[in-house]
């Protein structure tokens, strides 16, 4: 089940790094080429290296970086069918960015393929695109970040799942992403009760 997180009042911040396009190499990417097993419509999602907002803009208390639209981005760039008369057209906003089970900002994509759907009103079955769940921050390495030892792992350099800007990522191996979690794991008991808290774990 997707669903958001809530996070307490942050008290600093970093500096907040702003991402050029064109100057720094960064270009957008169509996201089938980043994802070539997965049968991802094609010429329809766009990926772009800033530029957009996150999940938690708008939400009070949270870090600035948050606010402000310095994030990497997907849009859709064709649908099947044009939107209603009068609607605003939906090629000119970013596709939702939701928070999995995982704590991972995560995206649903369209595949080519289908699947059969039925409606119980009227008794008919229908097809329709199958859709695939995608981790952004994945994405993002994908897209951006040379992976040359071809390392399986997308990891968080701050260890803050939430941020998904691309010099916040870095490819790695199984055993170097089980390295960082031991070495960022909570030491006293007072840090494990705020660590569980923060999960959600005590409800109090």
């Amino acid at each position: 089940m997707i669903q958001t997180s809530f996070f307490p009042q942050p008290e600093k911040d970093d500096p907040i790094k702003l991402i050029q396009v064109g100057s720094s190499g960064f270009q957008p990417r169509k996201v089938e080429e980043l994802l070539p097993d997965v049968n991802i419509v094609p010429d329809t999602y766009m990926i772009y290296p800033t530029g957009g907002y996150h999940p938690f803009y708008g939400v009070p208390n949270t870090f600035p970086r948050y606010q402000l639209p310095i994030w990497p981005y997907i849009k859709r760039i064709k649908y099947d069918h044009p939107p209603n008369k009068g609607a605003r057209h939906p090629i000119n906003f970013q596709a939702n960015v939701l928070f999995g089970p995982e704590g991972y900002p995560v995206i649903s994509l369209k595949r080519t393929t289908y699947r059969t759907t039925y409606v119980t009103v009227e008794k008919k079955s229908r097809q329709v695109p199958k859709d695939s769940l995608q981790k952004f921050h994945r994405l993002v390495a994908l897209a951006w970040i040379p992976n040359p030892k071809n390392k399986p792992f997308v990891l968080h350099d701050n260890d803050d799942l939430t941020n998904y800007l691309i010099e916040n990522l870095k490819w790695g191996t199984a055993s170097e992403n089980m390295r960082e979690k031991i070495l960022k794991r909570p030491d006293t008991v007072e840090q494990k009760y705020l660590n569980a808290v923060l999960k959600g774990y005590i409800k109090g």
